[in-house]
């Protein structure tokens, strides 16, 4: 989901239907005025995470939706299991209708069958007696019959609206994260995903009304309204059950995958298609980017696509069919909300607390997308956003209060510093092993259209990465804030060396009181840049560094893969080591220098050119900054030269190879599995 701060003026709208549930009297929604979703939830989710003794494996709406006056009457079937022995009640999560407002739900009648089953409904419970106690695994099937106007001006969770620049009608939902129980009778938690959900919608004709999944079936009823049946296959989470319905124009942009061709459709406001037309078809594009990233789009049988509401800003990732506002139809909402469908949709987070599995991910999912049509450039420029942001953050990412929808969907902790983590989890273990973890995260079957806690992705990166990265997520997930540095620098033993004195605390808080990270180390001289990673695992640490001729500089971490601040960075005022090296050429220029296989296994060649006659020193340095192999040419004339280096007995991760030469010092980053 993308937040975004509005202002609604919402209206009784207009249109005629039967009812498919007899009721009673209800109270017409007058003229209100929303201010965005991101209030205090009024229900403070005393019941969360619903009444664990059923496991729900099954959601069918039935819904009548009229607008003159505003009303839904609603069947909502539902199929559960008993996950306890002797359950002689239960609860479901329905909202009741208040006395202030008269905006709610009332239940006229539930059902097992044909059989009347006995229920009461206060206080936002639906509480059920089934006909006997169910045994622990036994399914009951009932069918809850409801009516009323929901009350979702707290957080926009259901609305009967109009578009922004006309008064055409929009009636939409949006119950992340605790507003399906306004609609519909639920267990109102993520961690309970149904197998399967179908969403029937009867409505005036003239209004399309869009779901989850395939669409099965339209019919045009004699009573002037359409109904349209869409079914989806898939597992899915309740907040992830949308409807969407209005006067829209339908606009495809089919995705083909192999031999298979899927739907790609948007609904969107005739008034508005022309100018998002644009970013809209970028979606095909953007399936294959992440298919290629994450692994083959999680809903291939179904669809994939975009339905407008009326908000002017944000989005939400129903599955199947996202939820967007007109202003938010850009590349990077548009790939946001994509993303989801992996991180979100597919594996969904278990519970509120650790929505950085959505929302971090969906984040960093816009910086790949960056990543994508602006090369590394773009990549950074959208991190350092993200990073910016970051640095505001105040608490962990894992959510220690999940009452507020404004503290579960903060910007800068839960979006920003999500996707920084991500980041940084991508510089330590590199590319390959980061896009692997991922889609290994994606594609583990325990996961797969689940749900997962921090422990889940963590247990994957490990095994992929072969290493512990416990102290990364207890830092960045469950502790605050981020580091700060200070590095002073002095003369080393030797001659070719430096010391460096890198003094760190927490920028924001006391949790932890230092981090522990690889850091890269760039000594710059007028002989040649020389980068070197270190692992710093103490607030206060000192590291022998190589550098070649006289210091001008020391930058901690060059190519930002750190959330931090660099307070400072003190040099003596004259550092002079050995003599520097290139003295032998004029106005030198690098020689070519290659490395490959990569990512390699055994051994890796080494091609590099020299342009005069010189030595060559290759070297193989490990993440800690430890010269593993080295590789020493004397005296080469100019030519082509191919060297091999055996990886034979190291550990599997990411080494630098440096070659220096009289022109100077080059690296490249090698892989080894």
């Amino acid at each position: 989901m993308r937040i975004g701060y509005v202002l609604l003026f919402l209206f009784p709208l207009f249109a005629t239907a039967q009812p498919i549930v007899d009721g009673g009297q209800f109270c017409q929604m007058g003229k209100v005025r929303y201010f965005g979703q991101l209030a205090a939830n009024p229900k403070a989710r005393l019941a969360y995470p619903g009444d664990a003794t059923i496991d729900v494996t099954y959601y069918g709406l039935d819904l009548r939706l009229t607008t003159t006056p505003a009303k839904l009457i609603g069947a909502t079937t539902i199929t559960l299991k008993s996950t306890a022995a002797n359950v002689s009640s239960f609860f479901l999560d329905l909202n009741s209708t208040t006395t202030t407002t008269g905006l709610g739900l009332r239940v006229d009648s539930v059902k097992a069958g044909s059989q009347p089953l006995s229920f009461q409904h206060a206080q936002n419970k639906l509480t059920i007696t089934p006909p006997q106690p169910l045994a622990n695994g036994q399914a009951l099937t009932l069918t809850v019959f409801y009516q009323g106007v929901p009350n979702g001006t707290a957080n926009g969770s259901f609305l009967f609206d109009k578009h922004e620049t006309t008064t055409d009608p929009v009636i939409w939902s949006l119950s992340e994260p605790y507003g399906a129980s306004d609609w519909f009778p639920c267990r109102d938690t993520p961690a309970d995903k149904a197998d399967s959900s179908s969403v029937r919608i009867t409505a005036p004709a003239q209004l399309v009304s869009v779901s989850n999944g395939k669409l099965i079936s339209t019919t045009t009823n004699t009573d002037g309204t359409r109904t349209y049946l869409w079914r989806n296959s898939y597992p899915i989470a309740q907040y992830l059950i949308s409807i969407a319905v209005s006067n829209y124009t339908q606009y495809d942009t089919p995705f083909t995958s192999g031999n298979q061709t899927m739907p790609v459709t948007h609904y969107i406001y005739p008034e508005n298609l022309a100018q998002v037309k644009s970013s809209l078809d970028l979606t095909p594009s953007m399936l294959q980017l992440f298919s290629n990233r994450f692994g083959p789009y999680p809903f291939l049988r179904e669809k994939y696509g975009h339905a407008q509401f009326a908000r002017n800003n944000g989005g939400m990732e129903h599955q199947t069919i996202t939820s967007m506002g007109i202003s938010s139809l850009t590349p990077s909402v548009i790939a946001h909300e994509l993303t989801h469908q992996w991180f979100g949709d597919k594996i969904t987070c278990r519970d509120w607390q650790n929505i950085w599995l959505n929302e971090g991910f969906a984040s960093y999912g816009e910086a790949i997308y960056a990543e994508s049509v602006s090369g590394q450039a773009g990549y950074l420029s959208t991190m350092n956003n993200f990073m910016s942001s970051a640095r505001t953050a105040r608490g962990s990412i894992y959510v220690q209060d999940i009452s507020s929808t404004n503290n579960i969907f903060n910007s800068a902790r839960t979006y920003a510093k999500g996707a920084a983590v991500l980041h940084m989890l991508r510089g330590i273990v590199g590319d390959d092993l980061f896009f692997q973890t991922l889609r290994t995260y994606v594609a583990t079957p325990t996961l797969a259209y689940n749900t997962a806690v921090t422990e889940d992705f963590q247990a994957v990166a490990q095994q992929v990465s072969n290493r512990s990265l416990d102290y990364f997520f207890k830092e960045w997930i469950y502790g605050e804030g981020y580091p700060t540095y200070k590095a002073t620098v002095s003369s080393g033993s030797t001659a070719n060396t430096i010391t460096v004195r890198l003094e760190q605390r927490n920028t924001t808080a006391t949790n932890p009181s230092s981090f522990t990270m690889p850091i890269q180390m760039k000594v710059q001289s007028a002989a040649g840049d020389t980068t070197v990673t270190v692992l710093n695992d103490r607030a206060d640490q000192t590291f022998t560094l190589p550098v070649r001729g006289t210091i001008s500089g020391l930058v901690i971490d060059p190519n930002n893969w750190i959330l931090k601040t660099v307070e400072s960075v003190t040099l003596p005022t004259s550092v002079t080591t050995g003599p520097a090296i290139v003295t032998a050429v004029d106005n030198p220029t690098l020689d070519t220098f290659r490395v490959y296989p990569n990512p390699t296994t055994e051994s890796v060649l080494i091609d590099f050119t020299l342009s005069t006659t010189g030595a060559a020193n290759i070297s193989l340095v490990n993440q800690l900054g430890q010269r593993v192999q080295t590789v020493q040419e004397p005296a080469l004339r100019p030519g082509t030269y191919t060297r091999t280096i055996s990886l034979r007995g190291l550990a599997a991760e990411r080494y630098t190879i440096t070659i220096e030469t009289p022109a100077g010092l080059q690296s490249r980053v090698v892989l080894v599995r």
